[in-house]
């Protein structure tokens, strides 16, 4: 059942199947479960019923620890050859919470102003792409439970052992496992009401999804399955050997006893689908309404009753089908390719960014299953057979902890070090994520042109009210959601001290600025507000003026490119997208060292713009991002621009950087210029 569980998990990571976050209720459903199972059954095993929590913990840390780094460092040196430096960044900062099983509560409190939004349908965080690091946050919540849920378990079987009589006899060792599964199953009960109350105190979505107080319910209620399952073992173990019956059938109950498991085995199946069905199309009252718990109630239920020590020696038609083969050899390998499947789906994602979501699945999960068997027993397999002396392998661990956490601190440098080039002409990003987009098409599809410094903040502009969510392309590989309310981060409020520090470290002789993300109307005080309102250009005005203030106390004569908005994107209406231009306009004409850089012109024509490039490949992930194929064709016509710019003498209507070449027109001014059309309708 860890497998298939982990298979629903890839499912949603490709993007392309709406499985929402079934797999990780699957998931940490089992995981209760084996965890739990494991555990007393260990314990009922020894004469004097003690639970060995070190031996367990000891097998545990052999068995993930080695992979998790393994993963973590060389997932990292990818990032540092690919990423682009605003990715860079934020997977820095995963990676140090994944180091230290937090990787969900970095989701909620570091990203939610970009994760969630108000009718709870989950995206990635970054549109149409995979983050190779996104599966962090499950893996938090799994050790979190992991670490913390044996020690409690621990408590309640010393309290039932003392309370249960004598252990070795066999009534006692009834009642211990009784006393031990009915406050499992309390416990269970209790955090199944944690999430309907958090919602009902008003709790947003990122809670309800990422929290471990409210998702504590799915593993609960897999542990509380164990401790029944255990239970009514115990009571089926006869006292003394029945003479003549081999050993093997000495715990077996009679075939009769097949129907239960069948009929409960279909019960669970039927309210994961009935889960996966509401979840899709109500995912905010799924979440809101214990919708997780009910789909864990389900998997724990199956997992059961497929369990081979619990039914009876003649499989039912269930058993038959889950608990033998494929799904067996499939659970076997859970864990490889739960940890390993993101940065392989990320590598194939990087390499053909048109790649479908079953090419992905059948091409990158071959893959990860090859990679994770060499893995599996080959490097975790020889460690955990060996014996860890502490002398040497605490050294060791710690120093590859230390090590994948330098690392991390080293991959934002190491990726904006990809978009310099230490003779070339040194030039700033600012602005939001297209802005960021830009930087990338100069610095790595620029032919070497210019040394790149990314400046970027995404998802800001100068404006001080937050635009609304963005409609992402549908891509779940972290299992994230987009945002409840837009709130303006720290980040955006501060962008003139973010600004002043990167334009003072880098010393670039041009900047290139978009600002586009002001463009889209928001919500202010109840009503809508934007660029067509005098009391918003009234406003932004005052902004372009503190920002033009900032370029030339600065920067002196240094040219700034300032971008205009596309005609038509996935952020902004046309009217406010032309109404914002012509505040752009308004700001070139007024200040001298600001030029033009008309992308409206290079992507869109006569109100139209482009989707595909002139080879028909897709010019954006999403209706907002450029994929690598737009960065290619938009390239020569940007690092023409930059170039008239920075060109000897002022700029003129022919050789300045507005004179952009519209998509499919010859190029405008003397410089040369890709005359092909940038893309197509």
């Amino acid at each position: 059942m860890s497998g298939l569980a982990v298979l629903a998990v890839m499912l949603a990571s490709t993007g392309g199947f709406r499985v929402e976050l079934l797999g990780a209720d699957l998931l940490l459903a089992v995981g209760g479960y084996l965890t739990t199972r494991a555990l007393l059954d260990a314990a009922s095993s020894r004469p004097d019923g003690r639970m060995q929590l070190g031996v367990w913990y000891r097998d545990h840390f052999k068995h993930r620890v080695p992979l998790a780094l393994f993963t973590l460092a060389v997932t990292l040196g990818l990032a540092a050859l690919f990423s682009p430096p605003q990715e860079a960044r934020r997977l820095a900062m995963a990676a140090v919470a994944g180091l230290a099983q937090l990787g969900n509560w970095f989701d909620l409190f570091v990203l939610r102003d970009r994760i969630i939004a108000s009718n709870g349908d989950w995206y990635a965080d970054r549109p149409g792409q995979i983050d190779p690091l996104g599966i962090l946050w499950l893996l938090g919540l799994i050790e979190q439970f992991v670490l913390l849920w044996p020690i409690l378990l621990g408590c309640i079987w010393w309290f039932a052992r003392r309370a249960g009589g004598r252990f070795t006899r066999s009534d006692g060792a009834r009642r211990t496992a009784w006393l031990t599964a009915l406050p499992c199953l309390l416990l269970a009960g209790v955090a199944c009401l944690v999430g309907p109350l958090r919602a009902a105190a008003g709790a947003d979505l990122a809670e309800l999804a990422l929290g471990s107080h409210v998702r504590a319910a799915e593993w609960l209620l897999g542990a509380a399955a164990a401790g029944l399952v255990v239970a009514a073992r115990a009571r089926a173990v006869p006292d003394v050997p029945v003479p003549d019956v081999p050993d093997k059938l000495q715990r077996v109950r009679p075939a009769r006893g097949v129907w239960w498991a069948t009929v409960g085995g279909m019960i669970g199946i039927a309210v994961l689908v009935a889960s996966a069905l509401i979840a899709t199309a109500h995912p905010a009252d799924w979440l809101r309404g214990a919708g997780p718990s009910a789909a864990a109630g389900g998997g724990a239920l199956l997992v059961a009753t497929v369990d081979r020590q619990v039914v009876s020696f003649r499989h039912g038609p269930i058993e038959w089908l889950l608990a033998r083969g494929g799904p067996v050899e499939l659970g076997r390998m859970a864990y490889p390719l739960l940890l390993l499947h993101l940065p392989v789906f990320w590598l194939l994602r990087q390499a053909f960014a048109t790649a479908r979501p079953d090419a992905l699945l059948l091409v990158g999960g071959g893959f990860v299953w090859f990679v994770g068997l060499l893995l599996q027993d080959g490097l975790v397999g020889r460690l955990r057979t060996r014996r860890w002396r502490v002398r040497w392998a605490l050294p060791v661990l710690l120093l590859a902890y230390a090590t994948v956490a330098t690392s991390s601190t080293w991959l934002p440098a190491a990726a904006e070090g990809r978009l310099r080039n230490g003779r070339a002409p040194v030039l700033l990003a600012l602005g939001g994520s297209f802005a960021g987009d830009l930087a990338v098409t100069l610095g790595s599809h620029g032919a070497g042109r210019y040394s790149v410094v990314d400046g970027t903040l995404p998802g800001c502009g100068l404006y001080p009210v937050a635009p609304p969510a963005v409609p992402l392309a549908r891509i779940t590989a972290d299992a994230q959601v987009p945002p409840s309310a837009p709130t303006r981060s720290a980040a955006c409020t501060n962008w003139a001290e973010q600004w002043r520090t990167r334009i003072t470290q880098s010393r670039p002789e041009a900047l290139v600025v978009d600002l586009s993300a002001d463009a889209a109307a928001r919500l202010y005080h109840g009503s809508v507000i934007s660029p067509c309102d005098a009391d918003y250009r009234q406003l932004y005005r005052k902004e372009l003026d503190h920002a033009a203030q900032l370029w030339t106390a600065l920067a002196p004569g240094r040219p700034v490119l300032l971008a205009d908005a596309r005609s038509v994107t996935g952020e902004a209406d046309p009217a406010s997208s032309r109404c914002f231009n012509a505040l752009i306009i308004e700001a070139v004409a007024r200040y001298p060292q600001v030029l033009l850089l008309d992308v409206d012109a290079a992507l869109c024509q006569a109100g139209q713009c482009w989707t595909r490039t002139s080879a028909g490949r897709p010019l954006y992930f999403d209706a907002v991002h450029l994929a690598p194929a737009g960065m290619d064709s938009l390239a020569p016509w940007l690092v023409a621009a930059v170039g008239r710019a920075l060109a000897p003498g002022p700029p003129t209507a022919d050789n300045g950087a507005g004179a952009s070449p519209a998509a499919g027109s010859p190029a405008g001014g003397t410089a040369t210029v890709d005359t092909r059309p940038v893309g197509r309708r």
